[in-house]
């Protein structure tokens, strides 16, 4: 029979309802590690933001009353963090580019799909990137979006595909930007352990990196080092539930946790 599934958020959390059990979701649990690179990039992107804006009133206007500086330059920056527009904008590639990527995916593995979606040509670019590599290792998918939980260990998350990659049966997730970070192996093995509980084992992980701009790094596929293991992520998913219990937030039941 297959799962009842929706998704919804509370209070900040991403959280799955899955036959009538709310699970948080994997991304959900890892926002429990802290990010010492995201301080320095929404400080520089502050600082871009008003270096910007100064330039263009002393171009506009060479001879503004100082008191009325301060007033027009936040003005010309908006309220918005520029952080958080860079990152908006971020999202919008990265998610036209997941769409597409989906798109291509699911016409490979036969579905019946609509119009292929347009996108920005940053998006355009790095779908074109993971076209060349799709087709250097015979990209062969098996499943695509396919919602997964683990209910001993309490979570759920959405996979992006499942493919033989080279004849290996792999679980991909894909990410834009400029780098792989640490957490993005977490997700890969949370999501391979939860997948194997729902009858999709696999073999190896594998994140895809995506530039989102032509100034990012090539694309490049990053295998999920051995070395990362669900003990950790059980350790990631304990954190997580007891920040949310000391600050009276839901925690979502009491894991006991499958054996890592």
């Amino acid at each position: 029979m297959p799962m009842m599934t929706s998704r919804s958020d509370r209070r900040g959390v991403r959280v799955y309802h899955i036959d009538g059990v709310e699970y948080p979701s994997v991304t959900t649990l890892l926002s429990a590690i802290n990010k010492p690179a995201l301080g320095p990039w929404y400080a520089k992107q502050e600082r871009a933001a008003f270096e910007t804006a100064l330039l263009e009133l002393a171009a506009s206007m060479p001879l503004i009353p100082a008191d009325h500086l301060l007033d027009r330059v936040i003005a010309l920056v908006g309220e918005a963090k520029a952080g958080d527009r860079a990152k908006m904008s971020a999202a919008t590639i990265g998610t036209a580019a997941h769409a597409l990527i989906e798109w291509h995916t699911r016409r490979l593995l036969g579905e019946k799909i609509g119009a292929e979606p347009i996108v920005p040509d940053a998006a355009a670019w790095a779908v074109e990137a993971w076209k060349d590599w799709a087709k250097d290792v015979a990209f062969h998918p098996l499943v695509v979006e396919r919602v997964v939980h683990c209910p001993r260990c309490g979570y759920a998350g959405s996979v992006d595909w499942i493919a033989r990659v080279r004849g290996v049966v792999t679980l991909g997730d894909i990410k834009t930007g400029k780098a792989v970070y640490p957490e993005a192996f977490l997700q890969n093995v949370a999501y391979r352990h939860a997948a194997a509980k729902n009858g999709h084992p696999t073999d190896a992980g594998l994140i895809l990196r995506l530039p989102k701009t032509t100034d990012d790094p090539n694309f490049e596929a990053v295998p999920v080092p051995t070395s990362v293991t669900l003990r950790t992520f059980h350790a990631v998913n304990s954190l997580w539930r007891w920040l949310q219990s000391i600050n009276s937030q839901p925690s979502f039941g009491h894991p006991t946790f499958c054996r890592a």
